[in-house]
């Protein structure tokens, strides 16, 4: 009975095996199994429903002189980060990259060029448009967005919303442009607009501050108060100089010669991998040395500080890297301080008066102060204690306590007034003499006179009232003062203080997780109809933004569209 059981079983099993054999070879397609991108957000709580929203997630696009990072909303980190080269921009069919004796990194040292053409082929656009093919930035711009949409995101473009993080003054060709290329090309619906100064503050989880972006093409620095854009200042001194002035630099290493000539003669990717490895900023000469010193990212020994022996023995010592010539089999020793030389003459202005810079070549500490000063005090004072470095500048060790320092010393040295000259300096060291001569004359006076003799005695009224004063204090108040005490925080400000973002994709993730309507919405078939131009010049453009979640719209008509800060 039990082997025939157990024979019943193994013929069931066989012909339940055949069924399913004979399921899978027939013409029907089974269903197909794939996993879909979970909404899981680093920024979003897991307690938020998913029911409040009805659209797909926004890609966030941040743009650059050189770089475009792409991702979704919610994520702490976009999920590529695309750049602009000659060699990505070669087109089909195109093997001279590959051909014998071709010009690259690793064969052939590059004819000399000058500076300008040997940064441009990496641009994707240039501020200043009097000489861009605007025609060929459409063409880029195209190719990196197909680029970024097929082979990273992996989804089709112009299905879910797109909001783009652009610097917030950007010339208005550049601006049209991106937006004719987006919308003739893609079918989006629409598009949203960010500034990336703001952006930078939301992702520092902050209101208020100030923003030092050590950008490609320029530096800027933008005071900004309650999301708001107060006042911005702008430098040409920017990474674009520094890679300019250190190719320079490897050039007459290279050919033995001390000319200061415009032409440049070593790869591009090689002296961007010496920027980014190597090059370092000085500390401020004097009382600041060794506590700058002693911050400098990659020369502390876990909390070790640097003594100022170490600090100028490493000042002394040479650091061997590949030879520009030939970078696979030749080194090269450079000594340790040579590598901060670039450094101290692009961003710091080094040797170079005041009077003899324009207002475009200000160094980035001289910026960061005038842009303080132009600010309101109360606005100043809490802006100076929350200033966010961003931009690539902004990772090479010692930039930051440089900056810092140079400011603090301006600070100590000119106060908050912008007057300068040498009669004004002369005011101020007589009045620096007057009240030490009375201070010393009070001293004196005080040493003379007799000290007062002390009362040995109070009276029995003051001291009663005294006691009934500490005998009627509230218990129930002083809990409550104790409470309040404990639960907020003074604010911090007036003092100088640095502040860490996570830069303005994030902060523009950020954003658009929460459904927060921008001040710059862009729909599809306004801006065919009439491009820029179309745009009302809304000048109340600080007023109250409803949640996108409410369905609620200010003024009740959303026929005109403005462009807030671009305008």
């Amino acid at each position: 009975m039990t082997s025939g059981s157990t024979a019943y079983n193994l013929d069931d099993s066989r012909t339940s095996v055949s069924m399913s054999l004979r399921h899978s070879q027939s013409g029907r397609p089974s269903t197909p199994q794939h996993n879909l991108r979970s909404n899981n957000s680093s920024f979003a709580s897991t307690s938020s429903a998913s029911s409040l929203r009805g659209e797909e997630d926004a890609i966030v696009f941040e743009f650059g002189s050189r770089w475009l990072r792409a991702g979704f909303e919610g994520d702490s980190t976009p999920t590529c980060v695309v750049g602009c080269g000659p060699e990505d921009s070669r087109r089909a069919g195109d093997y001279r990259g590959w051909l014998k004796g071709s010009l690259n990194a690793d064969t052939l040292r590059p004819q000399s060029i000058k500076a300008e053409e040997w940064t441009g082929a990496y641009e994707l656009w240039k501020m200043n448009v009097r000489d861009v093919d605007l025609g060929l930035v459409e063409d880029k711009i195209e190719r990196m967005f197909r680029e970024t949409y097929n082979k990273y995101l992996l989804t089709d473009a112009g299905t879910a919303r797109l909001v783009l993080v652009l610097p917030s003054i950007m010339p208005h060709p550049l601006l049209s442009s991106v937006l004719s290329t987006l919308f003739s090309r893609w079918r989006f619906p629409s598009i949203t607009l960010l500034p990336s100064p703001t952006m930078a503050v939301a992702a520092a989880g902050l209101r208020s501050a100030l923003v030092v972006d050590l950008g490609w093409a320029e530096t800027t620095v933008t005071g900004i108060y309650e999301y708001r854009e107060i006042s911005a200042k702008r430098s040409t001194r920017a990474m674009k100089s520094l890679l300019q002035e250190t190719g320079r630099f490897f050039t007459r290493l290279s050919s033995n010669s001390s000319g200061d000539a415009d032409e440049i003669s070593v790869n591009f990717e090689y002296c961007e991998e010496v920027v980014s490895r190597f090059l370092w900023c000085k500390p401020q000469a004097g009382d600041h040395e060794l506590s700058a010193s002693s911050q400098l990212t990659g020369l502390q020994e876990g909390d070790n500080e640097l003594t100022e022996e170490d600090f100028a023995g490493l000042l002394h010592k040479t650091v061997s890297i590949p030879s520009p010539s030939n970078p696979n089999s030749n080194y090269m020793d450079i000594p340790f301080s040579k590598l901060s030389e670039p450094v101290e003459k692009v961003l710091f202005a080094k040797g170079v008066a005041d009077c003899d810079l324009d207002d475009e070549e200000k160094p980035v500490a001289l910026l960061a102060y005038n842009t303080l000063l132009q600010l309101p005090p109360d606005v100043r004072g809490i802006c100076m204690s929350r200033i966010v470095f961003v931009g690539g500048g902004a990772n090479i060790p010692g930039v930051r306590q440089r900056v810092l320092a140079e400011v603090s010393s301006l600070i100590d040295q000119y106060g908050w007034s912008p007057v300068r000259g040498k009669v004004i300096e002369q005011q101020r060291q007589r009045l620096q003499n007057l009240r030490f001569s009375e201070r010393q004359a009070s001293v004196d006076n005080a040493n003379d006179s007799t000290p007062p003799s002390p009362r040995t005695s109070v009276g029995k009224g003051d001291q009663e009232k005294r006691d009934s004063e500490e005998e009627e204090i509230d218990p129930v108040e002083e809990k409550l003062h104790r409470t309040r005490d404990k639960d907020t925080k003074p604010a911090v400000q007036g003092v100088l203080r640095e502040v860490e973002s996570l830069g303005p994709w994030a902060g523009a993730s950020l954003v658009a997780s929460l459904k927060i309507r921008s001040l710059v919405e862009i729909e599809r078939e306004k801006f065919l109809q009439h491009g820029l131009a179309g745009a009302s010049r809304d000048f109340d453009t600080h007023g109250h933004v409803p949640d996108r979640r409410s369905g609620l719209r200010s003024g009740g008509d959303r026929s005109s569209w403005t462009l807030a800060g671009w305008g």
